[in-house]
């Protein structure tokens, strides 16, 4: 995702949440993002991903007693198999299908997307965590390019020392809203790419999102789960 008009904040500090975005997109990736076949496992499924020159193909696929799932999401727009015979979807499995793709994408490859265009970003001051002192940077969406979840908003850590993406939190408000704290651990570059687990926090409402860091660090938050990526795979194009 882009950044978007920054609205009413001044010249300097949008060039300010540029480098900030800019140095941490380039700490853990960069060009590579563009220019890499990447495939991993999640739980018990297997994604790949191929990105270029604005193109991108996004797949999943998993196996169950009927036999091998297959989604793709890309430009094109969506499909699914089964057994290598399209899937007849309705209109909602198929958009909750995709986002299912695309949510676990952006999360692994975050913060590749922090430049999208429908992207509206602006600097949220320092917060200090674990003895580090971090910017933080809140990002919410245009409706426009924004996808189905628009109307969620996101922060994230970025070590002010070495760029990197330690911490990043969400509000959301399908299901009656909440939020997530999400806690990178088991940091590892893989060909040029960072990867990085997540250990998953529970915050409480939506409109709490801007202290959720101070309820982290009080030992409020309850942890639901953990994230952890294996199998994967960095090749140059």
């Amino acid at each position: 995702m882009g950044c978007a008009d920054e609205g009413g904040e001044t010249a300097e500090k949008r060039s300010e949440v540029g480098i900030i975005v800019d140095d941490a997109i380039a700490f853990h990736g960069d060009s590579l993002y563009d220019a890499a076949d990447i495939s991993f496992q999640l739980r018990d499924r297997s994604y790949t991903v191929s990105r270029r020159e604005g193109k991108y193909v996004y797949t999943s696929s998993h196996e169950d007693s009927l036999g091998v799932y297959r989604r793709e999401l890309s430009n094109a727009g969506f499909t699914e198999t089964l057994n290598g015979s399209p899937l007849e979807l309705t209109a909602k499995d198929s958009l909750l299908h995709a986002e299912s793709v695309n949510s676990v994408v952006y999360f692994t490859l975050l913060p590749a997307f922090l430049n999208d265009p429908a992207v509206y970003k602006t600097l949220d001051g320092t917060d200090t965590l674990s003895g580090k002192v971090y910017h933080r940077i809140k990002v919410t969406f245009d409706e426009q390019g924004g996808g189905v979840d628009h109307d969620d908003v996101y922060l994230y850590w970025f070590d002010k020392e070495t760029s990197r993406m330690d911490y990043l939190a969400y509000s959301f408000t399908v299901n009656d809203g909440g939020s997530r704290f999400r806690k990178a651990v088991n940091s590892r570059r893989i060909n040029g790419i960072i990867f990085q687990d997540y250990e998953n926090y529970k915050g409480p409402s939506p409109d709490s999102l801007m202290h959720i860091s101070d309820m982290f660090k009080a030992g409020k938050l309850p942890m639901l789960s953990t994230v952890e990526l294996s199998k994967i795979s960095v090749s140059a194009k």
